[in-house]
């Protein structure tokens, strides 16, 4: 009888986690590999969320990196267009603060540090796959201790 009630409660938390993660609107969330040893600025990275349905979408970008990262800031150029049409829809320029005032990095993590900031929010008005090119927008042509950037978009309320 014990063993049917353990069974039964790992089934209730399993049904339980899974509704809870249906709740989540994330749509689209990719993380691309970089160059530990340094992004070049000519190296953009590319995105695709696909079937994406007209209306209003949260935008993240995600960004990893190590102790290595030599500056107390990063700034990323992040473009967004239709992929049907290749309209840009969206350009930002992004500056993300990766170290206080006294020099200490602000991401979480351990061995690779996480940052994410707001793009905002983004509507597409068809149906479509939204394309997003990254690329670092810092004087130094190589950047190092980048580890990988990612995007996540979220269906807005």
């Amino acid at each position: 009888m014990k063993l049917k009630r353990n069974s039964l409660l790992g089934f209730i938390i399993a049904v339980a986690l899974a509704l809870s993660s249906c709740n989540r609107q994330t749509i689209y969330s990719h993380y691309e590999p970089v160059d530990i040893d340094g992004w070049e600025r000519s190296d953009t990275l590319w995105f695709y969320a696909g079937g994406l349905t007209e209306g209003c979408y949260n935008e993240q970008v995600g960004l990893r990196i190590n102790g290595n990262y030599p500056f107390k800031d990063l700034s990323l150029v992040v473009e967004q267009r239709l992929l049907s049409t290749q309209t840009i829809i969206k350009c930002d320029t992004l500056n993300l603060a990766i170290t206080d005032d006294d020099g200490f990095f602000q991401g979480e993590g351990l061995s690779l540090l996480q940052y994410e900031t707001s793009l905002g929010t983004i509507s597409l008005p068809t149906s479509d796959t939204l394309q997003v090119a990254i690329i670092h927008n810092m004087k130094r042509e190589v950047m190092p201790g980048i580890a990988d950037v990612g995007i996540t978009l979220q269906k807005a309320p």
